[in-house]
């Protein structure tokens, strides 16, 4: 099973900078998601996805070298309810971090606000295809699961 999202390309300042959106829904709510393809990991936006207690065991840390330097100070959360075209997924446990400079980049330059940076690790298990003439995002592995 299949589902096609269109693509927004958003330009950033004088200097040619592109990002790639798609909109979806989380927990009821129409949001933005940027395809970062250079991203290892799909993490949402911590003002978004309340925080989940956390067993001691379990270890977030992510390291990132993009979207900040060093380790990423992160928790759990749960979205009961996410929508991406024809990709369902209920109670997802997801990891979660601020995003407020994320946003406030985007901020200056557009409208958007940034609810989750959809990593390589999304779009490997989708089986994803960027395909910038027709603008459109193809995810291919969308079996329908809770």
């Amino acid at each position: 099973m299949k589902t096609i999202l269109p693509i927004e390309i958003v330009t950033l300042g004088d200097d040619g900078s592109y990002h790639l959106f798609v909109s979806g829904v989380i927990d009821g709510q129409q949001c933005e998601l940027l395809i970062d393809t250079g991203a290892s990991h799909t993490i949402f936006d911590a003002a978004m996805i309340p925080k989940i207690s956390t067993d001691e065991n379990q270890n977030c840390e992510i390291q990132s070298t993009g979207i900040s330097s060093g380790d990423l100070n992160c928790n759990f959360g749960i979205i009961k309810e996410f929508k991406l075209g024809e990709l369902k997924r209920e109670n997802w446990t997801v990891v979660i971090i601020d995003l407020s400079h994320v946003n406030s980049m985007y901020k200056r330059f557009t409208d958007k606000r940034v609810a989750c940076p959809i990593g390589s690790d999304f779009l490997l298990k989708h089986e994803a295809i960027i395909d910038y003439k027709k603008r459109e995002l193809v995810l291919r592995n969308i079996r329908k699961r809770k």
